[in-house]
């Protein structure tokens, strides 16, 4: 299994939780010696996720790719998750790979599709999207045009706010479930649930954690610097 991003926060959770089911782990990031983790069946590989040869060789290497790729908001032009996304369709075409699983968020789904989501994050939600993240909503919906386009076993994954909460258990389901926010933990046993699960295969899930609170203001402080 390749992880992408899995130096982030959501990517370094998602590691520990699949060496912690036993599975074989290919880490790729682009600060291999700042990895935390060492383990017999962790592979770190350094180098870019927009890098053509990097990605090819990685995922060679792989049965399956989960992409936790993550940017912060910024007013300048971001392709990370769209450049990724065709570099790693293309890859697992040519190497004959086919479960390929990436999260984006919740931030994509029109604002009169949500439920349960405290008043002020609903109310900063089109304006987060029209203007300090527009850049990196709109570079993932590329990302899932890309995906979704593909022939290949995907699974596009939704969380609403990302914390760092300890994980309690996830409910998910198809395009919107209740809940503000979601534990890294819960999100990452989501992603690892699903390698072995056709519940959402070519399909939009989404994820949350029932009844966790946070402070609409820290996530908001936490999403401005780094998804």
């Amino acid at each position: 299994m390749l992880v992408l991003g899995a130096n982030g926060p959501s990517g370094r959770r998602t590691v520990q939780q699949a060496l912690g089911r036993g599975l074989r782990v290919d880490a790729l990031t682009r600060r291999p010696q700042g990895f935390p983790t060492r383990h017999e069946r962790l592979h770190v590989v350094g180098g870019d996720a927009t890098d053509p040869g990097v990605v090819d060789a990685a995922v060679a290497a792989c049965d399956a790719v989960i992409s936790v790729i993550g940017a912060p908001f910024t007013r300048h032009p971001v392709d990370v998750y769209s450049t990724s996304a065709r570099l790693v369709v293309s890859a697992m075409q040519r190497h004959g790979q086919r479960r390929l699983l990436t999260v984006t968020s919740t931030g994509l789904t029109p604002v009169d599709q949500r439920h349960d989501i405290p008043v002020l994050e609903r109310l900063l939600a089109p304006l987060a999207r029209r203007t300090f993240g527009r850049s990196v909503y709109d570079d993932m919906e590329r990302m899932e045009s890309v995906v979704s386009g593909s022939d290949l076993d995907w699974t596009i994954v939704r969380p609403p706010g990302l914390t760092d909460e300890p994980g309690t258990g996830y409910q998910s389901a198809e395009n919107w479930v209740d809940g503000g926010y979601c534990a890294r933990d819960d999100l990452a046993t989501l992603l690892l649930d699903q390698l072995d699960d056709t519940r959402y295969l070519r399909k939009v899930v989404a994820v949350s954690t029932p009844g966790l609170q946070v402070r609409t203001w820290q996530t908001i402080r936490r999403e401005l610097l780094k998804r």
